[in-house]
Protein backbone atom coordinates (compact mmCIF):
# COMPACT_ATOMS: atom_id res chain seq x y z
CA UNK A 1 0.00 0.00 0.00
CA UNK A 2 1.35 3.64 -0.89
CA UNK A 3 2.00 5.82 1.86
CA UNK A 4 -0.78 7.77 1.04
CA UNK A 5 -3.51 5.83 0.33
CA UNK A 6 -4.99 5.34 4.46
CA UNK A 7 -6.98 7.79 5.35
CA UNK A 8 -4.02 10.13 7.07
CA UNK A 9 -2.14 9.61 3.74
CA UNK A 10 -5.08 10.83 1.51
CA UNK A 11 -4.99 14.32 3.35
CA UNK A 12 -1.62 14.88 1.43
CA UNK A 13 -3.94 14.92 -2.16
CA UNK A 14 -5.52 17.55 -3.91
CA UNK A 15 -9.56 17.88 -2.89
CA UNK A 16 -12.08 16.06 -4.29
CA UNK A 17 -15.33 17.60 -4.94
CA UNK A 18 -16.85 20.65 -3.09
CA UNK A 19 -17.83 20.66 0.99
CA UNK A 20 -21.24 21.60 1.56
CA UNK A 21 -23.06 21.73 4.91
CA UNK A 22 -26.87 21.64 6.05
CA UNK A 23 -27.58 22.51 9.72
CA UNK A 24 -30.19 23.53 12.22
CA UNK A 25 -28.30 26.50 12.70
CA UNK A 26 -30.42 29.66 13.70
CA UNK A 27 -31.85 31.59 10.53
CA UNK A 28 -31.51 34.49 9.69
CA UNK A 29 -29.29 35.28 12.27
CA UNK A 30 -26.79 32.92 11.19
CA UNK A 31 -23.44 34.39 12.69
CA UNK A 32 -25.43 36.13 15.89
CA UNK A 33 -27.76 33.60 17.19
CA UNK A 34 -28.02 30.82 19.37
CA UNK A 35 -30.80 29.03 18.90
CA UNK A 36 -29.68 26.29 16.66
CA UNK A 37 -32.11 23.63 16.60
CA UNK A 38 -35.93 22.53 15.01
CA UNK A 39 -38.93 22.29 17.35
CA UNK A 40 -40.55 19.03 16.89
CA UNK A 41 -43.78 19.24 18.27
CA UNK A 42 -45.71 15.97 18.49
CA UNK A 43 -46.23 13.94 15.52
CA UNK A 44 -44.22 16.60 13.36
CA UNK A 45 -41.89 15.81 10.69
CA UNK A 46 -38.65 17.67 9.84
CA UNK A 47 -38.08 17.78 5.92
CA UNK A 48 -34.28 18.55 5.78
CA UNK A 49 -33.22 20.64 2.89
CA UNK A 50 -32.95 18.68 -0.14
CA UNK A 51 -29.33 17.44 -1.30
CA UNK A 52 -28.56 17.65 -4.96
CA UNK A 53 -25.98 15.49 -6.20
CA UNK A 54 -24.01 13.41 -7.04
CA UNK A 55 -22.45 13.36 -4.15
CA UNK A 56 -21.60 11.52 -0.97
CA UNK A 57 -22.81 12.61 2.74
CA UNK A 58 -19.73 11.81 5.44
CA UNK A 59 -20.80 13.19 8.67
CA UNK A 60 -24.11 13.47 10.45
CA UNK A 61 -24.21 14.48 13.46
CA UNK A 62 -27.78 15.13 15.81
CA UNK A 63 -28.42 15.39 19.35
CA UNK A 64 -32.01 16.23 21.30
CA UNK A 65 -33.63 16.85 23.93
CA UNK A 66 -35.41 13.12 23.74
CA UNK A 67 -32.06 11.49 24.52
CA UNK A 68 -32.00 13.63 28.17
CA UNK A 69 -35.21 11.93 28.69
CA UNK A 70 -34.58 8.60 27.57
CA UNK A 71 -36.30 8.77 24.39
CA UNK A 72 -33.91 8.54 21.42
CA UNK A 73 -35.94 6.22 19.81
CA UNK A 74 -39.08 8.14 19.68
CA UNK A 75 -37.19 9.80 16.67
CA UNK A 76 -37.11 8.27 13.91
CA UNK A 77 -34.62 8.81 10.94
CA UNK A 78 -35.49 7.90 6.94
CA UNK A 79 -33.26 8.60 4.00
CA UNK A 80 -34.19 8.47 0.30
CA UNK A 81 -31.76 8.63 -2.36
CA UNK A 82 -32.47 9.67 -5.87
CA UNK A 83 -36.19 10.40 -5.52
CA UNK A 84 -37.10 6.89 -4.43
CA UNK A 85 -40.64 6.37 -3.20
CA UNK A 86 -39.49 4.24 -0.29
CA UNK A 87 -36.99 5.01 1.88
CA UNK A 88 -33.09 3.31 2.06
CA UNK A 89 -32.62 4.00 5.61
CA UNK A 90 -35.98 3.63 8.05
CA UNK A 91 -34.58 3.29 11.94
CA UNK A 92 -35.09 4.54 15.01
CA UNK A 93 -32.96 7.01 15.90
CA UNK A 94 -31.00 5.89 19.13
CA UNK A 95 -30.86 2.17 17.56
CA UNK A 96 -29.67 3.81 14.24
CA UNK A 97 -26.76 5.13 16.67
CA UNK A 98 -26.37 1.63 18.40
CA UNK A 99 -27.27 3.47 21.95
CA UNK A 100 -30.57 2.81 22.21
CA UNK A 101 -33.43 5.00 24.25
CA UNK A 102 -31.05 5.96 26.25
CA UNK A 103 -27.54 7.52 25.81
CA UNK A 104 -24.90 5.03 26.46
CA UNK A 105 -21.58 5.71 25.40
CA UNK A 106 -20.28 4.45 21.55
CA UNK A 107 -16.70 4.87 20.67
CA UNK A 108 -16.72 3.15 17.05
CA UNK A 109 -14.50 4.00 14.01
CA UNK A 110 -18.10 4.66 12.02
CA UNK A 111 -20.23 5.84 15.00
CA UNK A 112 -19.73 7.59 18.13
CA UNK A 113 -22.26 8.42 20.81
CA UNK A 114 -21.37 10.74 23.80
CA UNK A 115 -22.51 10.55 27.24
CA UNK A 116 -24.81 13.00 27.18
CA UNK A 117 -26.42 12.29 23.93
CA UNK A 118 -24.03 13.59 21.13
CA UNK A 119 -24.97 11.12 18.03
CA UNK A 120 -21.95 11.01 14.89
CA UNK A 121 -21.26 8.82 12.36
CA UNK A 122 -19.21 9.42 9.63
CA UNK A 123 -20.63 5.82 7.15
CA UNK A 124 -20.22 7.36 3.58
CA UNK A 125 -23.27 8.05 2.01
CA UNK A 126 -23.27 8.41 -1.54
CA UNK A 127 -26.31 9.43 -4.18
CA UNK A 128 -26.28 9.99 -7.56
CA UNK A 129 -29.22 13.01 -8.21
CA UNK A 130 -30.64 13.71 -4.71
CA UNK A 131 -30.83 12.97 -0.88
CA UNK A 132 -33.89 13.34 1.05
CA UNK A 133 -33.61 13.35 4.73
CA UNK A 134 -36.51 12.83 7.08
CA UNK A 135 -36.54 13.08 10.75
CA UNK A 136 -40.27 12.25 12.55
CA UNK A 137 -41.45 13.19 16.28
CA UNK A 138 -43.57 9.81 17.07
CA UNK A 139 -43.80 10.80 20.64
CA UNK A 140 -47.45 11.84 21.16
CA UNK A 141 -47.03 12.74 24.56
CA UNK A 142 -44.00 15.38 24.54
CA UNK A 143 -42.42 17.46 22.24
CA UNK A 144 -38.34 17.65 21.44
CA UNK A 145 -35.82 19.74 20.10
CA UNK A 146 -33.29 18.57 17.77
CA UNK A 147 -30.23 19.57 16.76
CA UNK A 148 -28.36 18.59 13.38
CA UNK A 149 -25.51 18.60 11.43
CA UNK A 150 -25.16 16.99 7.90
CA UNK A 151 -21.59 17.39 6.11
CA UNK A 152 -21.71 16.27 2.54
CA UNK A 153 -19.09 16.27 -0.82
CA UNK A 154 -20.82 17.69 -3.73
CA UNK A 155 -19.08 15.74 -6.76
CA UNK A 156 -19.06 15.23 -10.59
CA UNK A 157 -20.20 12.23 -10.96
CA UNK A 158 -20.03 8.98 -8.91
CA UNK A 159 -17.48 6.19 -10.03
CA UNK A 160 -19.21 3.32 -11.81
CA UNK A 161 -20.71 0.35 -9.54
CA UNK A 162 -21.33 2.80 -6.73
CA UNK A 163 -23.17 1.46 -4.22
CA UNK A 164 -25.68 3.10 -2.18
CA UNK A 165 -26.01 2.83 2.17
CA UNK A 166 -29.00 1.72 3.42
CA UNK A 167 -30.38 0.18 6.98
CA UNK A 168 -33.94 -1.21 7.95
CA UNK A 169 -34.96 -2.01 11.50
CA UNK A 170 -36.75 -4.95 12.34
CA UNK A 171 -38.43 -6.49 15.75
CA UNK A 172 -39.86 -9.37 17.56
CA UNK A 173 -41.69 -8.60 21.10
CA UNK A 174 -41.33 -11.88 22.33
CA UNK A 175 -38.73 -13.77 19.58
CA UNK A 176 -41.01 -16.23 17.54
CA UNK A 177 -40.46 -19.56 18.88
CA UNK A 178 -39.84 -22.29 16.25
CA UNK A 179 -37.89 -19.94 13.65
CA UNK A 180 -34.50 -18.26 14.11
CA UNK A 181 -34.80 -13.99 14.20
CA UNK A 182 -34.61 -12.21 11.40
CA UNK A 183 -31.88 -9.51 10.84
CA UNK A 184 -32.13 -9.20 7.00
CA UNK A 185 -33.47 -10.32 3.80
CA UNK A 186 -32.05 -9.03 0.71
CA UNK A 187 -31.91 -9.10 -2.73
CA UNK A 188 -29.41 -7.56 -4.99
CA UNK A 189 -26.19 -7.13 -5.09
CA UNK A 190 -23.86 -5.59 -2.29
CA UNK A 191 -22.17 -5.99 0.99
CA UNK A 192 -23.38 -6.55 3.95
CA UNK A 193 -21.67 -4.14 6.42
CA UNK A 194 -22.81 -3.82 10.55
CA UNK A 195 -25.88 -5.10 12.49
CA UNK A 196 -27.27 -3.20 15.55
CA UNK A 197 -29.34 -5.98 18.40
CA UNK A 198 -31.36 -4.45 21.28
CA UNK A 199 -32.46 -7.50 24.00
CA UNK A 200 -35.01 -6.79 26.90
CA UNK A 201 -34.80 -10.42 28.67
CA UNK A 202 -38.14 -12.56 29.48
CA UNK A 203 -36.51 -14.89 31.73
CA UNK A 204 -33.73 -15.26 33.77
CA UNK A 205 -30.61 -17.06 32.68
CA UNK A 206 -27.78 -16.25 30.04
CA UNK A 207 -29.58 -15.74 26.97
CA UNK A 208 -27.12 -15.52 24.39
CA UNK A 209 -26.49 -19.25 22.89
CA UNK A 210 -27.84 -18.73 19.49
CA UNK A 211 -25.60 -18.80 16.74
CA UNK A 212 -25.49 -16.12 13.24
CA UNK A 213 -26.17 -17.39 9.91
CA UNK A 214 -25.08 -15.70 6.76
CA UNK A 215 -27.72 -17.49 3.96
CA UNK A 216 -25.07 -16.12 0.72
CA UNK A 217 -27.24 -16.13 -2.57
CA UNK A 218 -29.95 -18.64 -2.22
CA UNK A 219 -28.08 -21.34 0.24
CA UNK A 220 -30.04 -23.12 2.22
CA UNK A 221 -27.15 -24.26 4.46
CA UNK A 222 -25.75 -21.11 5.43
CA UNK A 223 -21.82 -20.77 4.65
CA UNK A 224 -21.07 -18.58 7.41
CA UNK A 225 -22.10 -20.45 10.73
CA UNK A 226 -21.36 -18.33 13.99
CA UNK A 227 -20.90 -20.54 17.45
CA UNK A 228 -23.29 -17.89 20.07
CA UNK A 229 -24.39 -14.66 20.06
CA UNK A 230 -21.46 -13.02 22.16
CA UNK A 231 -19.02 -14.78 19.87
CA UNK A 232 -20.54 -12.88 16.75
CA UNK A 233 -20.32 -9.75 18.84
CA UNK A 234 -16.60 -10.42 19.66
CA UNK A 235 -17.05 -10.96 23.35
CA UNK A 236 -16.78 -14.41 25.14
CA UNK A 237 -18.21 -16.13 28.65
CA UNK A 238 -21.06 -13.63 28.46
CA UNK A 239 -21.51 -9.70 27.75
CA UNK A 240 -20.56 -6.47 29.82
CA UNK A 241 -20.68 -2.92 29.16
CA UNK A 242 -17.81 -2.27 26.93
CA UNK A 243 -17.23 -0.28 23.58
CA UNK A 244 -14.14 -0.08 20.70
CA UNK A 245 -13.81 0.41 16.90
CA UNK A 246 -15.62 -2.32 15.26
CA UNK A 247 -17.68 -4.13 18.16
CA UNK A 248 -19.06 -3.45 21.32
CA UNK A 249 -22.19 -3.33 24.26
CA UNK A 250 -22.52 0.20 24.71
CA UNK A 251 -25.49 -1.25 27.73
CA UNK A 252 -25.80 -4.12 29.53
CA UNK A 253 -27.65 -4.77 32.54
CA UNK A 254 -27.16 -8.13 33.64
CA UNK A 255 -29.17 -11.64 32.56
CA UNK A 256 -32.42 -11.55 34.94
CA UNK A 257 -35.75 -11.27 33.37
CA UNK A 258 -36.48 -7.26 32.77
CA UNK A 259 -32.33 -6.93 32.38
CA UNK A 260 -31.86 -4.88 28.85
CA UNK A 261 -29.13 -4.35 26.71
CA UNK A 262 -27.56 -3.01 23.32
CA UNK A 263 -24.80 -4.39 21.28
CA UNK A 264 -23.05 -3.59 17.68
CA UNK A 265 -20.91 -5.40 14.75
CA UNK A 266 -19.74 -3.34 12.19
CA UNK A 267 -18.75 -5.52 9.17
CA UNK A 268 -16.36 -2.88 8.24
CA UNK A 269 -13.00 -4.92 7.73
CA UNK A 270 -14.74 -7.91 7.03
CA UNK A 271 -17.52 -7.52 4.80
CA UNK A 272 -20.27 -10.12 3.66
CA UNK A 273 -20.37 -9.88 -0.34
CA UNK A 274 -23.50 -11.12 -2.30
CA UNK A 275 -24.30 -10.72 -5.53
CA UNK A 276 -28.22 -12.12 -5.78
CA UNK A 277 -29.10 -12.36 -2.26
CA UNK A 278 -28.41 -12.83 1.61
CA UNK A 279 -30.73 -13.79 4.37
CA UNK A 280 -29.15 -13.21 8.17
CA UNK A 281 -30.52 -14.81 10.89
CA UNK A 282 -29.82 -15.74 14.92
CA UNK A 283 -31.22 -18.38 17.20
CA UNK A 284 -32.39 -16.85 19.94
CA UNK A 285 -31.52 -19.93 22.50
CA UNK A 286 -29.79 -19.83 25.84
CA UNK A 287 -30.03 -21.08 29.29
CA UNK A 288 -32.32 -21.44 32.60
CA UNK A 289 -30.99 -18.89 35.65
CA UNK A 290 -29.31 -23.10 36.82
CA UNK A 291 -27.59 -24.48 33.42
CA UNK A 292 -28.45 -28.03 34.82
CA UNK A 293 -32.22 -26.83 34.52
CA UNK A 294 -32.08 -26.61 30.83
CA UNK A 295 -29.14 -25.54 28.47
CA UNK A 296 -29.72 -24.26 24.98
CA UNK A 297 -33.39 -24.17 24.61
CA UNK A 298 -35.39 -21.47 22.45
CA UNK A 299 -36.10 -18.31 24.20
CA UNK A 300 -38.76 -15.76 24.20
CA UNK A 301 -37.32 -12.81 24.83
CA UNK A 302 -38.34 -9.87 23.62
CA UNK A 303 -35.59 -8.13 20.68
CA UNK A 304 -35.33 -5.89 18.12
CA UNK A 305 -32.01 -5.12 15.29
CA UNK A 306 -31.04 -2.61 12.62
CA UNK A 307 -29.36 -4.51 9.43
CA UNK A 308 -26.83 -1.74 7.72
CA UNK A 309 -25.41 -2.82 3.95
CA UNK A 310 -24.45 -1.10 0.90
CA UNK A 311 -25.91 -2.26 -2.35
CA UNK A 312 -26.65 -1.25 -5.95
CA UNK A 313 -30.18 -0.54 -7.36
CA UNK A 314 -33.41 -0.18 -4.62
CA UNK A 315 -33.40 -2.15 -1.45
CA UNK A 316 -36.05 -5.15 -0.98
CA UNK A 317 -38.93 -4.13 1.70
CA UNK A 318 -38.11 -6.65 4.37
CA UNK A 319 -39.72 -5.19 7.38
CA UNK A 320 -41.23 -1.83 8.39
CA UNK A 321 -41.33 0.88 11.31
CA UNK A 322 -43.49 0.26 13.37
CA UNK A 323 -45.15 3.37 15.55
CA UNK A 324 -43.34 4.60 18.64
CA UNK A 325 -45.54 2.96 21.44
CA UNK A 326 -45.29 -0.45 19.42
CA UNK A 327 -41.81 -0.12 18.95
CA UNK A 328 -40.89 0.34 22.65
CA UNK A 329 -40.28 -2.76 24.22
CA UNK A 330 -43.60 -3.41 25.79
CA UNK A 331 -43.40 -2.17 29.62
CA UNK A 332 -46.28 0.00 31.51
CA UNK A 333 -44.88 3.00 33.02
CA UNK A 334 -46.49 4.69 36.30
CA UNK A 335 -45.13 7.88 36.69
CA UNK A 336 -44.65 8.41 40.29
CA UNK A 337 -44.95 12.26 40.70
CA UNK A 338 -48.57 11.89 40.62
CA UNK A 339 -48.58 9.78 43.25
CA UNK A 340 -47.81 13.05 45.70
CA UNK A 341 -51.82 13.16 46.55
CA UNK A 342 -51.85 9.65 48.25
CA UNK A 343 -48.53 9.64 49.30
CA UNK A 344 -48.16 7.91 52.84
CA UNK A 345 -44.88 8.60 54.65
CA UNK A 346 -44.25 7.51 58.40
CA UNK A 347 -41.76 10.14 59.19
CA UNK A 348 -39.91 13.13 56.71
CA UNK A 349 -41.66 15.11 53.91
CA UNK A 350 -42.79 14.45 50.15
CA UNK A 351 -42.69 17.11 48.18
CA UNK A 352 -41.86 17.14 43.92
CA UNK A 353 -38.71 18.66 42.28
CA UNK A 354 -37.57 19.53 38.90
CA UNK A 355 -34.43 17.54 37.94
CA UNK A 356 -32.53 15.95 35.39
CA UNK A 357 -32.09 17.86 31.90
CA UNK A 358 -33.33 20.91 31.56
CA UNK A 359 -35.31 20.07 34.93
CA UNK A 360 -37.14 17.68 32.17
CA UNK A 361 -37.10 15.13 34.78
CA UNK A 362 -39.69 15.89 37.73
CA UNK A 363 -39.21 13.31 40.63
CA UNK A 364 -41.05 12.45 43.88
CA UNK A 365 -38.38 13.74 46.74
CA UNK A 366 -38.95 12.05 50.22
CA UNK A 367 -36.83 14.02 52.66
CA UNK A 368 -35.32 13.55 56.04
CA UNK A 369 -36.48 10.33 56.77
CA UNK A 370 -34.12 7.71 59.07
CA UNK A 371 -33.94 4.17 59.80
CA UNK A 372 -37.29 2.39 60.20
CA UNK A 373 -39.12 5.16 58.46
CA UNK A 374 -41.57 3.99 55.38
CA UNK A 375 -42.98 6.05 52.49
CA UNK A 376 -45.91 4.02 50.51
CA UNK A 377 -47.34 4.66 46.84
CA UNK A 378 -49.86 3.42 45.30
CA UNK A 379 -49.57 1.88 41.85
CA UNK A 380 -52.48 0.33 39.40
CA UNK A 381 -51.31 -3.20 37.00
CA UNK A 382 -54.19 -3.60 34.18
CA UNK A 383 -54.33 -7.53 33.90
CA UNK A 384 -53.00 -10.69 36.03
CA UNK A 385 -49.89 -11.79 34.93
CA UNK A 386 -45.83 -12.32 35.53
CA UNK A 387 -43.90 -9.19 35.21
CA UNK A 388 -40.46 -7.91 35.53
CA UNK A 389 -40.80 -4.68 37.57
CA UNK A 390 -37.96 -1.80 37.34
CA UNK A 391 -37.50 1.47 39.14
CA UNK A 392 -36.46 4.40 37.72
CA UNK A 393 -34.75 6.67 40.33
CA UNK A 394 -31.97 9.44 40.86
CA UNK A 395 -28.78 8.83 42.90
CA UNK A 396 -27.51 12.09 44.84
CA UNK A 397 -25.17 12.82 47.21
CA UNK A 398 -27.88 13.38 49.67
CA UNK A 399 -29.58 10.23 49.03
CA UNK A 400 -29.18 6.90 51.25
CA UNK A 401 -30.00 3.68 51.88
CA UNK A 402 -33.21 1.53 51.47
CA UNK A 403 -35.48 -1.75 51.51
CA UNK A 404 -37.85 -1.96 49.00
CA UNK A 405 -40.58 -3.74 49.52
CA UNK A 406 -44.13 -4.78 46.90
CA UNK A 407 -47.15 -5.51 48.47
CA UNK A 408 -45.23 -5.55 51.67
CA UNK A 409 -42.79 -8.53 50.61
CA UNK A 410 -38.98 -7.94 50.32
CA UNK A 411 -37.73 -6.88 46.51
CA UNK A 412 -34.85 -5.69 46.58
CA UNK A 413 -32.70 -4.93 50.60
CA UNK A 414 -30.69 -2.36 51.22
CA UNK A 415 -30.23 -0.69 47.63
CA UNK A 416 -28.09 2.59 47.86
CA UNK A 417 -28.98 5.97 46.07
CA UNK A 418 -25.79 7.78 47.39
CA UNK A 419 -23.27 9.06 45.05
CA UNK A 420 -21.41 11.70 44.83
CA UNK A 421 -22.80 13.14 41.51
CA UNK A 422 -26.73 13.35 40.15
CA UNK A 423 -27.09 10.49 37.99
CA UNK A 424 -30.31 7.72 36.78
CA UNK A 425 -30.40 4.79 38.48
CA UNK A 426 -32.53 1.68 36.81
CA UNK A 427 -32.88 -0.73 39.29
CA UNK A 428 -34.73 -4.14 38.76
CA UNK A 429 -36.98 -5.15 41.48
CA UNK A 430 -37.00 -8.69 40.25
CA UNK A 431 -39.85 -10.86 39.20
CA UNK A 432 -43.47 -10.73 40.59
CA UNK A 433 -46.78 -12.27 40.01
CA UNK A 434 -49.17 -9.27 40.11
CA UNK A 435 -52.99 -9.39 39.93
CA UNK A 436 -55.28 -6.86 38.37
CA UNK A 437 -55.67 -3.81 40.22
CA UNK A 438 -54.10 -1.99 42.68
CA UNK A 439 -50.60 -2.49 44.63
CA UNK A 440 -47.99 -1.05 46.95
CA UNK A 441 -44.62 0.13 46.49
CA UNK A 442 -42.56 0.63 49.67
CA UNK A 443 -39.50 2.15 50.75
CA UNK A 444 -38.10 1.20 54.68
CA UNK A 445 -34.85 3.72 55.85
CA UNK A 446 -31.83 1.46 56.66
CA UNK A 447 -29.42 2.44 59.30
CA UNK A 448 -25.95 4.05 57.68
CA UNK A 449 -24.57 6.51 55.27
CA UNK A 450 -26.81 9.40 55.56
CA UNK A 451 -29.74 8.20 57.95
CA UNK A 452 -29.87 11.50 59.42
CA UNK A 453 -32.12 13.55 57.04
CA UNK A 454 -31.42 11.46 54.65
CA UNK A 455 -33.35 11.79 51.16
CA UNK A 456 -34.62 9.39 48.39
CA UNK A 457 -35.62 10.82 44.89
CA UNK A 458 -37.59 8.80 42.51
CA UNK A 459 -38.86 9.25 38.75
CA UNK A 460 -41.20 6.25 37.73
CA UNK A 461 -41.91 2.27 38.12
CA UNK A 462 -42.32 0.46 34.90
CA UNK A 463 -43.55 -3.71 34.35
CA UNK A 464 -42.77 -5.78 31.86
CA UNK A 465 -45.81 -8.90 30.95
CA UNK A 466 -43.60 -11.79 30.83
CA UNK A 467 -44.47 -15.15 28.23
CA UNK A 468 -45.00 -18.12 29.87
CA UNK A 469 -40.81 -19.59 30.65
CA UNK A 470 -39.71 -22.14 28.96
CA UNK A 471 -37.82 -25.27 30.31
CA UNK A 472 -37.16 -28.51 29.50
CA UNK A 473 -39.22 -31.18 31.11
CA UNK A 474 -37.00 -34.34 30.49
CA UNK A 475 -33.20 -33.69 30.50
CA UNK A 476 -31.05 -33.97 27.43
CA UNK A 477 -26.51 -34.32 27.35
CA UNK A 478 -27.05 -30.53 27.29
CA UNK A 479 -27.92 -30.33 31.13
CA UNK A 480 -25.96 -33.76 32.05
CA UNK A 481 -22.91 -31.33 30.64
CA UNK A 482 -23.57 -29.11 33.43
CA UNK A 483 -24.00 -31.69 36.06
CA UNK A 484 -20.28 -33.01 35.37
CA UNK A 485 -18.98 -29.88 35.52
CA UNK A 486 -20.46 -29.00 38.73
CA UNK A 487 -19.20 -32.38 40.20
CA UNK A 488 -15.85 -31.63 38.37
CA UNK A 489 -15.76 -28.18 39.90
CA UNK A 490 -16.46 -30.27 43.71
CA UNK A 491 -13.34 -32.82 42.69
CA UNK A 492 -11.07 -30.27 41.85
CA UNK A 493 -12.11 -28.29 44.57
CA UNK A 494 -11.20 -30.94 47.07
CA UNK A 495 -7.96 -32.37 46.00
CA UNK A 496 -6.64 -28.74 45.91
CA UNK A 497 -7.50 -28.68 49.47
CA UNK A 498 -6.87 -32.50 50.64
CA UNK A 499 -4.40 -33.67 47.84
CA UNK A 500 -6.42 -36.69 46.80
CA UNK A 501 -9.41 -37.27 45.51
CA UNK A 502 -12.43 -38.07 47.47
CA UNK A 503 -14.03 -41.63 48.03
CA UNK A 504 -17.97 -40.76 46.99
CA UNK A 505 -19.71 -37.73 46.06
CA UNK A 506 -20.98 -37.33 49.92
CA UNK A 507 -17.68 -36.66 51.03
CA UNK A 508 -17.50 -33.83 48.36
CA UNK A 509 -20.88 -32.58 49.99
CA UNK A 510 -19.60 -33.14 53.36
CA UNK A 511 -16.81 -31.51 52.63
CA UNK A 512 -18.67 -28.36 51.63
CA UNK A 513 -17.16 -28.48 48.35
CA UNK A 514 -20.44 -29.38 46.33
CA UNK A 515 -24.03 -28.81 46.74
CA UNK A 516 -26.57 -31.89 47.19
CA UNK A 517 -27.63 -31.21 43.62
CA UNK A 518 -24.91 -33.39 41.89
CA UNK A 519 -25.72 -36.41 44.31
CA UNK A 520 -28.47 -36.65 41.26
CA UNK A 521 -28.53 -36.63 37.49
CA UNK A 522 -30.00 -34.22 35.45
CA UNK A 523 -33.51 -36.02 35.99
CA UNK A 524 -32.89 -37.00 39.15
CA UNK A 525 -31.33 -40.50 39.13
CA UNK A 526 -28.92 -41.27 41.95
CA UNK A 527 -25.37 -41.38 40.78
CA UNK A 528 -22.98 -43.78 42.15
CA UNK A 529 -19.18 -42.84 42.36
CA UNK A 530 -16.06 -44.78 43.31
CA UNK A 531 -12.36 -43.99 43.00
CA UNK A 532 -11.02 -46.57 39.83
CA UNK A 533 -7.24 -46.42 38.92
CA UNK A 534 -6.47 -43.20 40.21
CA UNK A 535 -9.72 -41.42 38.77
CA UNK A 536 -12.71 -40.20 40.18
CA UNK A 537 -15.53 -42.04 38.58
CA UNK A 538 -19.16 -41.42 38.61
CA UNK A 539 -22.23 -43.47 36.71
CA UNK A 540 -25.91 -42.63 36.40
CA UNK A 541 -28.49 -44.96 37.78
CA UNK A 542 -30.99 -44.00 34.96
CA UNK A 543 -31.75 -46.39 31.80
CA UNK A 544 -28.70 -45.65 29.29
CA UNK A 545 -26.84 -43.81 31.92
CA UNK A 546 -24.08 -41.82 31.65
CA UNK A 547 -20.61 -42.52 32.91
CA UNK A 548 -17.88 -39.80 33.64
CA UNK A 549 -14.32 -40.00 34.48
CA UNK A 550 -12.49 -37.03 36.24
CA UNK A 551 -8.44 -36.63 36.06
CA UNK A 552 -5.81 -34.24 36.43
CA UNK A 553 -6.82 -30.76 38.11
CA UNK A 554 -8.92 -29.66 35.03
CA UNK A 555 -12.70 -29.20 36.41
CA UNK A 556 -13.76 -30.39 33.15
CA UNK A 557 -11.95 -33.57 32.56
Amino acid sequence: MSVFEDALGALTQPPTGRNRRISSNEQPNWNDGNFDMTWLTPGETLELPPLTGPGVINHIWMTSHAGGMSELNALSLRIYWDGREEPDVEVPLGDFFATGERPAVVESMPVQVGPTGSLTCYWRMPFAESARIVVTNDNAERSTGLYWIIDWVELDALPADTSYFCAKYRQEYPAVMGRDYLIADLTGRGQYVGTVMSFTLAQDGWFGEGDDFFYIDGETVPSLQGTGTEDYFNDAWGFRPRTSAWFGQPRWDGHRAGDSGVCYRWHVLDPVGFSESLKVTIEHKGNRADAEEAWYIERPDFVSSIAYWYQAGEPSRFAHLPAYPERRAPWSVQHLVPTVRAAEATAGSVEVQAVGFFGGRPSLQWRNQGAGDTLTLPFTVAEDGRYAVRLLAFTTPESGTVDIELDGEPAVTAASFHSDDFAEADLLLGTHALSAGDHLLTFRGVAGQGVDGQSLAVESLRWIKLPPEVDRDVKTHNEAHFIRLGIGRGVYSYRLAYGDLPATLGALVHAGVMPPRYLDDENGHALLSRVEEGRFVVESTAPDGWRHAWTGLDARR
